[in-house]
């Protein structure tokens, strides 16, 4: 547990996710599983269909073995150091979804190739009397338009890389044990149904928690429409009642429109006050006055965010702010302290109920509650924040230029302007996340 007060690393908080093999469902709270030391969650429509999409190009026909299962993800790194997630389904680690140079590609593990064996795919026998994985070995032929073949050898079975064809040479990834059987169909129903008790544990901590630091006077829940701070309202309305809370809904003027809807759904849904704090320029013309934010020059959270809280907290006197970030979200957000202030809002103390949770268990708990759930999750987005930002992955990038076409011609007009004559292309290579651009005026 973290404790109040002190901060605590990302690597120091790890949980331990079993599985129901009946249920087919991740399972919480339990002493024996897979060890995971990053953020994972149960994988929403978009992400199914970008694994779906790579595992055809791992091996056609591989889809069909994650249709009606639960995908449960942790995020990882690709091998090229871009974003990726290990993938998790029918209690095996199936292998790595990675992005990489603008699409999505597939490292397979021996768990899969297990799975699919005992579902009628095709093998190819090896005679070999060493360790196989790692190794390059030639096979009579290699199967048209694949990239990968399956190998067998004796009780082991995994995916071997086609390096070359003639000869048909192969390097094996990993091997192992044959025997590995698809479970049951499963739903996020199911999950719930299986941690029920769990996260009423973990909900009923989190409650005393606030209840310990609230005081008296009125409470104020940061909320953004994603489901981290959306969890954060509903533990303070149920731990000191909906008539002393409000939430604050920070309006930058590059949230997501879906984001604002799903804040007044839920504040409606759990019967509170709702404040929209706004600033009082416009992003997009800061952007063209100032440059481009970067990670390294992010005038945009003091300017469009945090100054407008500021001055909304100050003048209503508020002391207490509850906020949903968590310790697996980021290296900088683990070694905030669970009690703390935010230097920039000096005189409110903030609290941090789910510090420790991971985005599964705050899905899980969302969902045992009925609460509304922003519609950009299933669009491929797993954290809620502005259209543009330094902080965002590339792919999350092409999905913000999907959702917001409108926000993005503007953005091109402005970068235009400072010189840049491809924007959508200099935005998606990424490089300007971490300085921004300047503007010379």
């Amino acid at each position: 547990m973290v404790e109040d007060g002190i901060p605590v690393h990302s690597s120091m908080i790890s949980k331990t996710v079993g599985w129901r093999m009946k249920e087919n469902t991740p399972w919480l709270g339990v002493p024996r599983g897979f060890r995971l030391n990053r953020d994972h969650w149960l994988a929403g429509a978009r992400e199914k269909e970008w694994l779906k999409e790579a595992l055809e190009g791992f091996y056609k026909g591989s889809s069909s073995i994650v249709e009606d299962s639960l995908i449960l993800i942790q995020k990882a790194y690709s091998p090229s150091g871009g974003f990726g997630g290990e993938v998790y389904a029918h209690a095996a680690r199936l292998g790595l979804l990675a992005y990489e140079d603008g699409a999505w590609r597939f490292y397979p593990t021996g768990a899969l190739a297990s799975l699919l064996e005992s579902t009628g795919t095709p093998t190819i026998s090896v005679e070999y009397k060493g360790r196989l994985k790692g190794r390059k070995i030639t096979l009579p032929e290699c199967p048209e338009e694949a990239g990968y073949v399956i190998i067998s050898q004796r009780r082991y079975v995994g995916p071997a890389k086609i390096i070359e064809r003639n000869p048909c040479i192969v390097r094996v990834k990993d091997m192992a044990p044959r025997g590995f059987k698809p479970l049951p169909s499963s739903s996020i129903e199911d999950a719930v149904n299986v941690n029920r008790a769990y996260i009423e544990r973990l909900a009923a901590e989190a409650r005393e928690f606030i209840k310990a630091h609230a005081g008296s006077g009125r409470v104020y829940v940061a909320v953004s429409g994603g489901l981290d701070s959306s969890a954060a309202l509903s533990l303070a309305v149920e731990a000191v009642g909906r008539r002393r809370v409000v939430a604050v809904y920070a309006d930058t003027g590059m949230e997501f429109p879906e984001s604002k809807r799903t804040v007044e759904e839920l504040a409606e849904t759990l019967g509170v006050d709702l404040d929209i704090v706004s600033p009082q320029v416009d992003p997009v013309e800061e952007i063209a006055r100032r440059g481009l934010m970067g990670k390294e020059y992010r005038w945009c959270t003091r300017l469009l965010k945090l100054e407008p809280l500021r001055g909304y907290y100050e003048a209503r006197g508020a002391r207490i702010v509850v906020d949903g970030a968590r310790a697996l979200e980021s290296e900088s957000r683990a070694l905030t302290p669970r009690v703390g202030v935010n230097p920039v809002i000096p005189g409110v103390k903030r609290l941090l109920p789910i510090h420790s949770w991971s985005r599964l268990e705050v899905q899980l708990y969302a969902y045992l509650k009925g609460l509304p759930v922003n519609p950009v999750y299933d669009r491929g987005l797993h954290r809620i924040g502005c259209m543009l930002c330094p902080a965002m992955h590339i792919h999350e990038m092409r999905v913000s230029m999907e959702l917001s076409r409108g926000f993005y011609q503007r953005i091109y007009k402005v970068l235009r302007e400072l010189g840049i004559r491809d924007p959508e292309e200099f935005l998606l290579r990424g490089e300007w996340r971490r300085l921004g651009v300047r503007a010379s005026r």
